[in-house]
Order: structure tokens, then sequence, then C-alpha cells
């Protein structure tokens, strides 16, 4: 079998996981996997995780070697929360794998600072509006500017954190839902000190994962934004639609402004669902719209600019 994107090959591996056919999986993403040189990250990570179920430590600790050689390290929320990894705590050659890749990556970034891109307008004063863009998973801050960038020309302060749980060299990710909350809000609160934005008109925004924790807070009211703006996201409370209905009359009554952004050819996302989620809030009276962007995928597409400043004038017009 052969496969002409990763994405084809990464669902083929979760089907083998889930079936716990993991001698089949170590030999699909041994055979197949060299043909995604890009995701090497991503393949080694199913080497290891199909090998350590087979409880062979060995081959695990071969392939984390080689990573560790090339320059390549994993976080510790990987080593530490991935399932096929559980039975290998505490094991002698595993802990120190886990401390030269931190090392490794602290190498990479000795810096404690949070990473914040911040892009300033022309005309630039206290009384321009700031938006709040956040990357998808296994992504860097830098790898989401092109999808927010034309917020600038429209007078916005532009603002993209990055999350401080990384996966892997080059991948951060959103799935500490409390810890993602707070490098936002910490974000908010370090660029009021700067005093360089109006703090009456703010958008909150983001791209895939980046858009499940913006639609999140946003509606949970855990900043003060006239909004969200969100790009190709998942979406959140499909586990806990009661805590949903708790939400929106609140949503409602601080005026929250709604606009999804869909790609026509997006693979990644379940477009039936953020369309259903969509109407949930317009029948909460809650304003909102979603937009697709004809032959647009997941990846950013310069037919994403309009749709952004569209949805800029939506959700910050009331």
């Amino acid at each position: 079998m052969s496969f002409s994107t990763y994405a084809e090959l990464n669902q083929q591996m979760i089907v083998h996981f889930q079936n716990k056919e993991y001698q089949q999986a170590l030999d699909l993403i041994s055979r197949e996997g060299a043909g995604f040189p890009k995701e090497r990250p991503l393949v080694d990570y199913w080497k290891m995780c199909s090998a350590a179920r087979l409880e062979d430590r060995a081959q695990v600790y071969q392939v984390v070697e080689k990573c560790l050689s090339d320059g390549l390290w994993y976080g510790e929320m990987m080593w530490r929360m991935t399932p096929s990894f559980q039975a290998l705590q505490g094991d002698e050659d595993f802990e120190r794998i886990v401390a030269e890749s931190l090392a490794l990556q602290e190498k990479d970034a000795p810096s404690k600072e949070p990473v914040l891109l911040k892009y300033l307008p022309e005309n630039h004063s206290e009384k321009s509006p700031l938006l709040i863009a956040l990357h998808g998973n296994q992504r860097m801050a830098f790898d989401t500017l092109p999808f927010w960038q034309e917020s600038v020309k429209k007078g916005f302060v532009l603002a993209i954190p990055q999350s401080s749980q990384a996966m892997f060299k080059g991948a951060f990710i959103w799935d500490d839902l409390e810890a993602s909350f707070a490098d936002v809000k910490a974000v908010l609160e370090n660029l009021k000190k700067d005093r360089s934005f109006d703090t009456s008109h703010i958008i909150l925004a983001g791209h895939s994962m980046g858009g499940f924790i913006a639609i999140q807070m946003a509606l949970m009211g855990e900043l003060n934004v006239r909004g969200f703006i969100a790009n190709g996201p998942a979406i959140p409370f499909g586990d806990a639609p009661d805590e949903l209905e708790n939400l929106l009359p609140s949503a409602h009554d601080r005026g929250l402004r709604a606009y999804f952004i869909v790609g026509e050819k997006d693979v990644d996302i379940e477009p039936d669902e953020i369309r259903a989620f969509a109407e949930k809030l317009r029948s909460a009276g809650i304003a909102c719209e979603l937009e697709t962007v004809p032959g647009a995928t997941h990846d950013y597409n310069s037919a994403y600019d309009a749709a952004l400043v569209r949805a800029l004038d939506f959700v910050n017009s009331k």
C-alpha cells in the first residue's frame, strides 16, 4: 500500500492502534514513513509508540537515540502523557533519554520568556484594535502569521503567542486547556502594560486547534473580547453539550460575535460540525457568520485574506 499524503498514512496508523494491531502498525510506519521526510518527528513518534506497545524497548531507544543525535527533541508532555510510554516511566534508560531530550530542548530555547510575535499597523495609536491569533497544533507562532497578517493593514495590532506546550522541536500544542488559557491570559496582561491598543476592541482568533481555544475562551468569558474568528477550527464542547447550552445566554448578553472561515477543500476539519455549531450560536441570538472559501485547504491560501477582512469588520462592528 502506498500513500499520497502523510495524513492518509497517519489515519491508517490510527486505525491499527484502535484495533490493537501494533505489529502491523510498526511494519507499516517502518515501510512507508521514509516517504515523508518532512514529517519525520511524527513518523518516529509512531515507530516508538508501536515498538513500546510490542514491549520492544530496545527499538524505542534506538529510534529516539537517532533522533537526539540529529538534534530532534520531544517535549516532556509527549514523554509523560503518551499512553504507549506509561510502562516505560521510571525505567533507567527511559529517564535518561527524557533528560537528554529536555536538555536539548533547553539548548534550543534557553530563554524562559514566552514567545510572542507582535506587529503594529501604520498610524498606530492607543486606539488601535487588537487581534490575538493562535497557531494550530504542532506549529509555531510564526507558522500562523500568513493567516492573520492582513489584519495589520486593517489597522489592528496583531499579537501571536506561542503555546508553552512543546510536543517536539518546531511543534507546540494547545492540548492542556488550563495551561493554554493561562498562556493566552498572560499574553493579554503583558500587552496591556504596553498600552499599545484599545482594550475595548479585542478579538480572539485561531487556526485549527488554536480556533478551538479561541472559541472556548470567548464563549466562557475567559477574556473580555468582542468576539472570535476561527479558521478551520476544531470545535469544543462536543462531549459537553450541556456546558455549552449554559454558556450561550451569558455570551449573548455580552454581545459576543462569531465568524467561522472554512476552506472548501479542507479535509482536516468537520465542516458539518462547524455549521451545526454556528447554527447553535445563531439560535441563541449570537451574531454569527460562516464563510466558505472556494478552493482553500487547511493550509494558508491568499483567498483567506479577504475572508479575514470581512470577519474583522463583522466582529468589530458592534
